[in-house]
């Protein structure tokens, strides 16, 4: 006698030449949509102004950075710019 573990009986593998063994389970998960309730974009514009202020808290950095930073950094570099292109207009 041969001391052995075994797996359960539904996790053998049995081949039977091209059929499926009567009672094996199939692993197999099928979502489709119920043909009396197809609301799916639904979920997309369900309580607006809630996500919107989630994604503003959430990403504030990401949100001010383009938004205010780089804005107020652009017209401080154009007017040091011009305020120099002033000075030096006289020269030429």
């Amino acid at each position: 006698r041969h001391d052995t573990i075994r797996a359960p009986r539904d996790q053998r593998k049995s081949f039977t030449m091209g059929k499926q063994q009567v009672g094996m389970r199939l692993k197999e998960v099928v979502y489709t949509l119920s043909p009396f309730e197809q609301n799916v974009m639904s979920g997309l514009f369900k309580d607006i102004p809630h996500k919107v202020m989630h994604h503003l808290t959430q990403n504030v950095l990401f949100d001010a950075l383009p938004f205010c930073v780089v804005p107020i950094a652009a017209i401080g570099w154009y007017c040091a710019d011009y305020n120099e292109k002033e000075k030096q207009h006289h020269r030429y």
